[in-house]
């Protein structure tokens, strides 16, 4: 049996960046794109997801399938062609009342 596995790399402890992270607002590392799991500020470390389906708020019209990215600066779910905006995954649902559900996958 391996020696070397660490873990199914759902679940992945970081440092906080600049400027901290908050609970369920996705926060870009390096290439990763992860869900904060706490609150944590600069520097400390903190619990993140690497996958997973998440409600999170959505650009109006984007429909189930759909390939999205996080814009930070928005703070929602926007269409894969947006510039400035960080990969997300495919939407699970389509955009309703401003929320959609976003499968996260790095």
């Amino acid at each position: 049996m391996a020696k070397n596995y660490v873990g199914n790399g759902s679940l992945i402890p970081m440092i906080a960046p600049a400027g901290g992270v908050v609970s369920g607002v996705p926060v870009k590392i390096g290439a990763l794109t992860l869900v904060p799991l706490v609150t944590a500020a600069a520097g400390t470390e903190f619990a993140a997801r690497a996958d997973g389906v998440w409600r999170l708020p959505c650009a109006a019209g984007l429909t189930a399938g759909a390939m999205v990215k996080w814009d930070g600066t928005a703070g929602q779910l926007v269409a894969d062609s947006a510039e400035d905006a960080d990969d997300f995954g495919k939407l699970a649902t389509a955009e309703s009342g401003g929320y959609a559900d976003a499968r996260l996958s790095n």
